[in-house]
């Protein structure tokens, strides 16, 4: 691992800890953006990302993300931002290989998802960039949109389980490939997300959203299907390709024999875009 990368970005960040609100030396907080990393790269293992453009205002702790995992979003400087993308490995030959070098430019007071696609077996690794501006919310309501991941259309629809049947309309139609749906308005309250292929009864995946516990006395709320004001993107991934680590048994092929701690299956996944203020 790049160990003395993330040594100095400690450093860095201690550095503007110890400056006080008086310190003449203080620069103060630059326009900031609100970014948020989702691997969604299916044929490799976990990866680290990088802003090695600065130190300061650049991602905190990246590393070792899987195959369907994602960070909440962080506060980075606005502006033109120089990203790289290395596997996850012990092994320093490994750890230093560059998957994806790119520069984005991320818009000061906007929330993104940096969305990895693509193929680290054809080298077509890309970012997908995602601004999560979801929409206001009523007194006993939440809002929610889908991803589609996968190269194929979907349809979504919102049920009050994982298991509870589907039934027309579809909260999402023709969800494109690598696209979002419009953000919807719900009510609160138990609440999953079920996909199917576009214009087919088919479930392929279903997972329930979070219910969020009750807040202790003074606390803000915490994000839930039952906590007014949250908002999420509810991502529907593609299972892991044969014969790499996001997929098959150790040492298989193919999915058969697959254990529970890899995918195999499309995958329906929850993210929080917005946590209730109040």
């Amino acid at each position: 691992m790049r160990l003395s990368r993330f040594v100095t970005l400690f450093i860095g960040l201690a550095a503007i800890t110890a400056c006080g609100d008086d310190d003449p030396t203080d620069p103060g907080v630059p326009p900031l953006a609100g970014v948020r990393f989702v691997n969604a790269l299916s044929d490799t293992g976990a990866v680290d990302v990088a802003m090695i453009d600065q130190v300061n205002w650049s991602f905190s702790s990246i590393e070792a993300y899987a195959y369907r995992a994602g960070s909440e979003h962080q506060p980075i400087q606005a502006g033109a931002r120089h990203i790289r993308v290395f596997p996850n490995s012990q092994n320093a030959a490994i750890a230093s290989t560059v998957l994806l070098d790119t520069t984005i430019t991320f818009t000061a007071n906007t929330k993104y998802t940096l969305l990895l696609t693509g193929s680290a077996r054809a080298n077509t690794e890309a970012f997908v960039l995602i601004e999560d501006t979801p929409p206001a919310t009523g007194a006993n309501e939440i809002a929610l949109r889908v991803f589609n991941v996968t190269p194929a259309a979907i349809d979504a629809y919102s049920t009050a389980t994982a298991t509870t049947p589907i039934a027309p309309p579809a909260t999402a139609t023709g969800v494109a490939a690598v696209a979002p749906s419009a953000y919807v308005v719900v009510p609160t309250g138990a609440r999953a997300i079920r996909v199917t292929p576009a214009g087919s009864g088919t479930v392929s995946a279903s997972a329930a959203g979070p219910a969020a516990a009750a807040p202790l006395p003074g606390q803000l709320p915490a994000a839930g299907v039952t906590s007014p004001g949250t908002a999420f993107s509810v991502y529907y991934f593609p299972a892991g390709v044969p014969g790499s680590v996001t997929a098959p048994a150790t040492g298989a092929t193919s999915c058969a024999g697959a254990t529970p701690l890899v995918s195999c299956n499309p995958t329906v996944v929850w993210f929080v875009d917005r946590v209730p203020t109040s």
